[in-house]
């Protein structure tokens, strides 16, 4: 890892938001000891993340390329321009990368808010949760359901030289944004995807370093018909509507198993 590679993350604005504990119904669902939904995708986007502090949209387009590898086949890679789009509506409207004017990074929320209301190269989340950052339980369980989460970390000088992060109390680098899609308990590691490059952290790394975590709820995430008790939809729509004031896609399910989970589902296609 090189120092000089771009970071930007601004510190979190801790605003309502919906957490996806509160649709676990009644406890974390079971998932595997291990997971690596990684293995198919055989290059990540760097997305100018070496240049400007675009990390937090260039960790959504990385999560939009998982997800769409895995669960439709066609992988969607996000253009360099999409990611410079989604950059400015989330607090950046005077970006220039010619100059670098306006290059100032994000808050991971107000992204996804405006990834929310104007999506990423023409698709739209359904919605976003915060996962317990300090719940590595949860961390697994939500990395097992949903493939992947976004993470907002707090980087040292350390990790500049690091081929895993891990915990080493050294001077202040920045905030990052990475997207974390695979995890082992023996040994305990949690890899991420940063500068389009797959990097292992350290559950002292979590501990001590990881600030927040964000589980992205794409379309492609509710089109199966098949869902099994875990993860409360009906409960997480009504909460979405109370929260925003608006309806989530209607490709959320409307039937009587309104108790259902993506757990199963999920383990049988990232599996």
């Amino acid at each position: 890892m090189q120092q000089q590679r771009a970071l930007g993350r601004r510190p979190p604005k801790r605003a309502p938001a919906l957490r996806l504990g509160d649709y676990l119904t009644g406890a974390i669902p079971p998932h595997p000891a291990a997971a690596d939904h990684f293995a198919r995708v055989p290059s990540w986007i760097l997305g100018g993340n070496d240049r400007y502090a675009d990390c937090g949209p260039v960790s959504v387009a990385n999560d939009r390329l998982l997800v769409t590898t895995y669960l439709t086949g066609s992988p969607q890679v996000v253009s360099q321009a999409d990611i410079f789009d989604l950059y400015r509506r989330s607090g950046n409207p005077d970006f220039d990368p010619a100059t670098h004017a306006g290059d100032h990074g994000v808050d991971m929320q107000t992204m996804l808010e405006a990834l929310i209301e104007g999506g990423i190269a023409g698709v739209r989340p359904v919605a976003f949760a915060a996962v317990d950052h300090t719940n590595l339980d949860e961390l697994r369980a939500a990395i097992a359901i949903f493939g992947s989460l976004l993470l907002g970390v707090n980087l040292e000088t350390a990790q500049g030289s690091q081929h895993t992060w891990d915990h080493v109390p050294s001077g202040e680098w920045g905030g990052h944004a990475v997207m974390a899609g695979r995890y082992a308990e023996s040994p305990d590691r949690l890899a991420v995807i940063t500068w389009a490059e797959v990097m292992d952290t350290t559950d002292a790394f979590l501990a001590y370093q990881l600030d927040e975590a964000w589980a992205l709820i794409w379309p492609e995430h509710l089109g199966s018909t098949e869902f099994v008790a875990g993860l409360s939809i009906a409960d997480l729509r009504a909460d979405w509507r109370a929260l925003t004031g608006r309806d989530m896609s209607a490709a959320v399910p409307c039937s009587t198993r309104i108790r259902a989970a993506l757990v199963n589902a999920f383990r049988r296609v990232f599996g």
